[in-house]
């Protein structure tokens, strides 16, 4: 597993891409897998503090529930220009420490709230696609992957 600083020190060019898109939209696309096995979707609004990925969660919210129980995730990042992509999976945590997580409502977003959930995620894997040609005939995409050196052992 890799922090985001981690990941950006190895991939610096597709971690520019994330931050690009994750700025451009403060909106992202949240895989999860529910109880029964079956995979969710949830929009989130993921941020960055001291070089480590965050989202914060309703405490009811089924994507919380989700996280709390089975810690894989997946996130797709809005499109950017030309259609550009970026996914990262890995495994999520909650925050549970009170002073790391009064820091992360201090420093956060505007909702970042102390009385629900904050998760930080690692990354395992990270897989971009730039668009080449787009909407012309010939298109292709241009796909990098990084996986964290953890990963490579599973």
């Amino acid at each position: 597993m890799a922090t985001w600083a981690q990941f950006m020190e190895a991939e610096p060019d597709m971690a520019a891409l994330g931050l690009q898109l994750l700025h451009a939209h403060n909106l992202a696309y949240l895989g999860t897998v529910r109880a029964d096995g079956a995979p969710r979707v949830h929009p989130v609004a993921p941020f960055i503090i001291s070089g480590r990925l965050y989202v914060s969660t309703p405490a009811e919210s089924p994507k919380a529930r989700d996280q709390v129980r089975d810690g894989r995730y997946v996130m797709h990042l809005l499109p950017g220009k030309d259609d550009d992509e970026f996914v990262i999976r890995g495994r999520v945590a909650p925050v549970t420490e009170p002073a790391a997580k009064r820091m992360l409502v201090e420093r956060g977003p505007h909702w970042v709230r102390e009385d629900g959930w904050i998760f930080e995620y690692d990354i395992d894997q990270a897989d971009t696609a730039h668009w080449v040609n787009v909407g012309q005939p010939g298109t292709y995409a241009e796909r990098r992957r990084w996986r964290s050196a953890a990963a490579g052992r599973q």
